[in-house]
């Protein structure tokens, strides 16, 4: 049976998601734009869960646009709001690819972009990001929680500040790794825009969602038959969306319970390397109790993740959306020791991971790395 430990990648879509998604699938498939009343009940279908997520995340007062992922609901957020045709656009290295690599598109289109410095755990430095935002910033991002490290950012803090700076700046937050996994009210946040994926909160993959404070304008990056109130066109998924309500009321009435137990998974795993050297937790505070970031001097990661297979235990090594680089841009935002970048893994955590299986993953851990050690004829520091 899989020990499955990159539920930052993505996570096991619930029975009850997978039954309300085959549902729309193969019962009740209306298209929610035709004029028949079954289209029409399908339409309501969509209202009433959109209506429930932004009850359960403290937007009613905002508009959700549901997306085909987290990433277009950044791209949404970041492309089809700007106004000035000039400016300049403030961000963190830490940031997803989904913001960073966006941030370069607006580059090329004529805008300054500032890069603000991270700290040594995934925590933005809040007093460089602020220093670079000024009368010509139209666009702040800042991520809620490191998708890499699990470093949980004061998104209300940074936001007053930057209003404060500029009060005409539009800020966004990416709060894939939030919602669910720690607890999110949009309004308190005080954000002008905010996104969200499906797939990390045990929902079907191929639905995300942007919030936006109610008088933000967001052009339409995606044109077409005018779906979404003319802002994301294409015909819904809607066993998708309505099933998204449900993973987000689930996700959110346990995320007390599974913040102790996940605390105490990392506690666990901390005891089963206490005899190991030589390795480094990337985030001790303020941290998703989710996300657990080591690094081990002197090995590779992605070695250590496959030798874990053979006992059926999958972890991640960063980033799933920018596997295919050598070397992690969030290790050198954190100017991580050069002996350590390439030995990072990321154990992620979810509802169906269990005691034992967290107490298997340390154990094996631990003997992968003396194992690899030993045919290194490894020197400890």
């Amino acid at each position: 049976m899989i020990k499955y430990f990159d539920n930052c990648a993505t996570t096991k879509a619930d029975e009850q998601v997978v039954d309300i998604i085959t549902k729309y699938q193969t019962e009740t498939y209306f298209n929610p734009s035709a004029r028949s009343s079954f289209s029409l009940n399908i339409a309501n279908d969509i209202a009433n869960a959109r209506q429930k997520i932004a009850k359960l995340l403290g937007a009613t007062n905002a508009e959700l646009v549901f997306t085909a992922s987290g990433t277009e609901a950044d791209n949404l957020a970041m492309l089809g709001t700007i106004r000035p045709k000039s400016g300049n656009v403030v961000l963190t290295e830490s940031e997803h690819s989904a913001v960073f690599n966006t941030a370069q598109v607006l580059k090329n289109r004529g805008y300054e972009v500032r890069i603000a410095k991270t700290t040594t755990d995934g925590h933005i430095d809040v007093a460089d990001f602020v220093s670079k935002v000024d009368s010509q910033t139209v666009l702040a991002c800042f991520m809620h929680v490191n998708n890499e490290t699990g470093a949980v950012n004061d998104v209300r803090t940074i936001n007053a500040l930057v209003k404060r700076a500029n009060p005409r700046t539009l800020t966004f937050s990416d709060g894939v790794q939030a919602v669910g996994k720690i607890p999110v009210n949009f309004a308190s946040l005080g954000v002008d825009l905010y996104s969200f994926s499906a797939h990390k909160i045990h929902a079907g993959k191929g639905v995300g969602c942007l919030i936006a404070k109610n008088g933000v304008r967001v052009n339409p990056i995606i044109t077409g038959g005018g779906q979404e109130k003319g802002i994301r066109s294409g015909t819904e998924y809607v066993g998708g969306v309505v099933a998204l309500a449900t993973a987000v009321q689930n996700a959110v009435e346990k995320v007390a319970e599974h913040t102790e137990i996940f605390q105490q998974y990392k506690q666990i795993l901390r005891n089963c390397l206490a005899k190991t050297p030589d390795w480094r937790e990337n985030c001790t505070e303020n941290c998703s109790p989710a996300i657990m970031s080591l690094a081990f001097r002197g090995i590779k990661g992605e070695v250590l993740l496959h030798m874990l297979e053979q006992f059926d235990i999958i972890v991640g090594t960063g980033s799933a959306c920018s596997s295919k680089n050598k070397q992690s841009r969030i290790a050198k935002a954190i100017a991580m020791p050069l002996d350590y970048t390439e030995g990072i893994l990321r154990i992620s955590f979810s509802k169906y991971n269990t005691t034992d299986q967290v107490q298997l993953l340390g154990e094996k851990l631990a003997f992968c790395v003396e194992q690899l050690r030993k045919t290194m004829h490894y020197v400890t520091e």
